[in-house]
């Protein structure tokens, strides 16, 4: 068959294929026949194979050859000039080499940014993700990512590309304040960028997109000297005790506005939060039934997939650092405060007739969402000027503030209440609360001035005599 009529026939099957994938997703066809779509993938198949034998030949005519290398598990053959080219399936390798002879039958978009939202798409399918982590990926995306990096081919980004495009990125994001003083991107922030990176070309890479990942060769030390690696410090961090009692009142002022109709449940949500710590995606799988006489358990978490017509959401009966293996969960102490909110949220839910084995549940019962909890809280901090605007920082101000500072509890205690490793409680969670200086100022004040004549526990001794003088009374 000559060249031009494999290329229309293939058109005509890619087509096909194309109508069958729409139908079935906007559901106006039950379900593809598997059988007819597995002979057009075989058709399709054939006709490759005739097409590149016209094509992708040696100089006397003769067709190249194709084979498998069975121990680096790749197809693989020679372009002209002997530059090899390989691909983990046969098709792939037929694909690439028809879009080398420009003969290709689509025109497959391969941008970064194309990339980067079907690996978004992929992670969010087939990983247990925290909505979170995936706002935070847009997030750092948005940031760092170029319109024209965005557009480019991610096949044609080679380590030397990606390492010069780093460089200029970190240097141009660099701020001088009105003192002079240079302001670099945050090792945190060069560390998500890289997440980002990781994300694509580790999609591409498994999907055959590329046979090399740039980042293999992209050593992190040679960027940390444009960034700033200092810790950060409370203010960044952390809230102090009186701005945690300005998000209280905050909460408390909107449980009375009638758009709520006396029923803010995001907001008790946000008030056992700041007393507890649990993650944002462990407060809607709290049940009444995890509420004991003097401890609460938690054990379980919300999580979601992507399905058609929108989120799926689901139970997991084991928290973020029990990674899919549920080990118990933890036990959290059953505090007046906290006994206070539930015991208000019980009261309100039974006047109102909601009934539902959820603490935090809409007026039908239905459990409230990770995303829609976490948008709330973002845009309720956001609205009263603060910088910190995420449930993580209530586990740290607990963290920082009650567990290590009023209660003086041991690391291990403090890891064990939050639900994760000592390691991490010492390294992320453990900062000096924002009114420590006042603290100290105060404990000054209270002991009177600091010194030998004043101190109740220093004592006074006599100047120790010289050895002479001792020698002489003693005769």
């Amino acid at each position: 068959m000559p060249k031009k009529e494999l290329l229309t026939a293939l058109r005509q099957i890619e087509q096909l294929k194309s109508t069958i994938a729409v139908a079935d997703k906007c559901d106006t066809m039950p379900y593809a026949d598997t059988a007819y779509i597995d002979m057009l993938n075989k058709k399709q198949l054939k006709l490759k194979r005739q097409l590149i034998a016209e094509v992708h030949s040696s100089s006397d005519g003769s067709p190249r050859t194709i084979k498998y290398v069975e121990s680096k598990q790749l197809w693989s053959t020679l372009l002209p000039g002997k530059k090899p080219i390989t691909a983990k399936t046969e098709e792939t390798l037929l694909d690439k080499l028809m879009e080398f002879y420009g003969v290709s039958i689509s025109s497959k978009d391969y941008s970064m940014a194309t990339i980067f939202e079907k690996a978004l798409a992929h992670k969010d399918r087939t990983e247990a993700v925290n909505p979170e982590t995936l706002y935070h990926l847009k997030a750092s995306y948005n940031r760092f990512i170029s319109d024209s990096m965005a557009h480019t081919d991610v096949r044609n980004i080679t380590s030397d590309i990606l390492s010069e495009y780093t460089l200029n990125m970190l240097r141009e994001a660099q701020e001088v304040d009105g003192q002079g003083v240079t302001h670099k991107i945050k090792k945190k922030a060069f560390l998500d960028y890289k997440s980002v990176l990781n994300l694509i070309f580790t999609y591409a890479l498994h999907n055959d997109i590329i046979a090399v990942n740039p980042l293999s060769k992209m050593n992190n030390k040679a960027f940390m000297k444009e960034c700033d690696c200092s810790k950060a410090v409370s203010e960044q961090k952390i809230f102090s005790e009186n701005e945690l009692e300005t998000i209280k009142t905050e909460v408390r002022s909107r449980m009375k506005q009638k758009k709520y109709n006396s029923y803010f449940i995001n907001g008790y949500a946000i008030l056992l939060s700041i007393e507890t710590g649990m993650r944002a995606g462990e407060l809607p799988s709290l049940k009444w039934s995890d509420v004991h006489e003097n401890y609460i358990h938690i054990h379980a978490q919300q999580l979601s997939n992507k399905r058609k017509g929108g989120k799926e959401y689901y139970y997991a009966d084991w928290t973020k650092d029990e990674k899919g293996v549920s080990r118990g969960g933890r036990k959290f102490p059953l505090t007046n405060n906290i006994k206070n909110i539930l015991n208000e949220l019980k009261e309100i839910q039974e006047a109102k007739g909601i009934h539902s084995e959820f603490v935090f549940c809409h007026e039908n019962g239905e459990w409230i969402k990770t995303d829609a909890y976490i948008t709330c809280l973002r845009r309720l901090l956001t609205s009263l000027g603060f910088s910190i605007t995420n449930n993580h920082a209530f586990r740290m101000s607990l963290n920082s503030i009650v567990l290590a500072g009023k209660l003086n509890l041991p690391v291990a205690k403090r890891a064990e209440l939050l639900g994760h490793s000592v390691e991490t409680n010492m390294m992320y969670y453990t900062y000096a609360t924002k009114d420590d200086m006042d603290d100290l100022v105060d404990l000054f004040n209270d002991n009177g001035e600091v010194s030998p004549r004043s101190h109740p526990k220093i004592i006074n001794f006599e100047k120790e005599k010289s050895l002479e003088t001792a020698n002489f009374k003693a005769l």
